[in-house]
């Protein structure tokens, strides 16, 4: 997506009119909706750099690991999506040089989502644009920040002419869509866009960080099913060991010496299949 993307619209040629833009928008949405109001949204307060965060902006980490945000972008930052800028307006941290905003990161919250992948419709997920702090629809592989709950032909938009790359004019429309906030990375063409749904997304999140880069559905389901079951055989080892260790004791205590070996002889048997089934783990979702 990002090697498509920055052909469309040049981000250079964006900035100088997107706080107008975010402006008109405020202006047009309906009445008795607020720019970013959530419905049993949950949000976190993050710090950021950025000046003038509008609600309804998509919102990525600074860096990986990082508890500063950042307006998201297609071309910088999409893996590192966190969630959608909130209503409640910045507040700035004295003596820290940065201000902190509300970041809704579930529930359900208005997002500034774009035509720039086509029309957006009920069910599409949606990702980081070209148009840093504005979603569009998926239609590739990508880190996906929710789903959409309207089409975007039934909010007001805006229309906007920017100049891409390539030196024409591009028309886009803008709007205030409610979106269901699931950050999780989300394939499409392959059956693993399925298999996404079926990802928490915290196992996703931990995945990437450990590989440093964005990881398969089916190989994070494909992981932890052999975490789980290595856990599970070095568990059923120990269990064993211990039961005919009791056992025989009771039989024969002379012999606790020896049993006494012999189970630690097991717990190391049972660390090294942990670790076995850690390496393999890691090899899966890394390569």
């Amino acid at each position: 997506m990002t090697n498509k993307l920055p052909n469309i619209i040049s981000k250079s040629r964006w900035g100088a009119g997107s706080l107008a833009l975010l402006c008109i928008l405020a202006f047009v949405a309906p009445a008795g909706v607020e720019a970013a109001a959530s419905s049993g949204a949950i949000s976190q307060e993050y710090e950021t750099k950025t000046q003038g965060i509008t609600p309804g902006e998509l919102l990525s980490l600074s860096a990986t690991g990082s508890a500063t945000v950042e307006p998201a972008n297609s071309a910088t930052n999409a893996s590192r999506l966190i969630g959608i800028a909130a209503n409640k307006s910045l507040v700035e941290l004295s003596g820290k040089g940065v201000s902190s905003v509300e970041v809704v990161v579930g529930g359900t919250a208005e997002a500034l989502v774009s035509d720039i992948n086509g029309s957006v419709k009920v069910g599409d997920k949606i990702t980081a644009s070209p148009v840093s702090g504005v979603g569009m629809k998926t239609v590739s592989s990508s880190q996906t920040v929710g789903i959409a709950q309207a089409d975007l032909s039934s909010v007001q938009t805006v229309t906007r002419s920017v100049t891409g790359t390539n030196g024409k004019q591009v028309d886009i429309k803008i709007g205030l869509l409610p979106v269901a906030v699931s950050v999780a990375y989300y394939t499409i063409g392959t059956s693993t866009g399925a298999a996404s749904s079926f990802v928490p997304p915290f196992l996703q999140s931990i995945a990437n960080k450990l590989t440093g880069k964005q990881v398969s559905p089916l190989r994070v389901l494909a992981s932890t099913a052999l975490l789980i079951m290595g856990f599970l055989a070095a568990a059923f080892m120990l269990s064993v060991a211990i039961r005919s260790g009791i056992i025989s004791i009771g039989r024969n205590p002379l012999a606790e010496n020896a049993l006494r070996k012999g189970l630690v002889d097991v717990i190391i048997a049972a660390m090294g299949v942990l670790v076995v089934t850690a390496v393999v783990v890691y090899g899966i979702m890394l390569y």
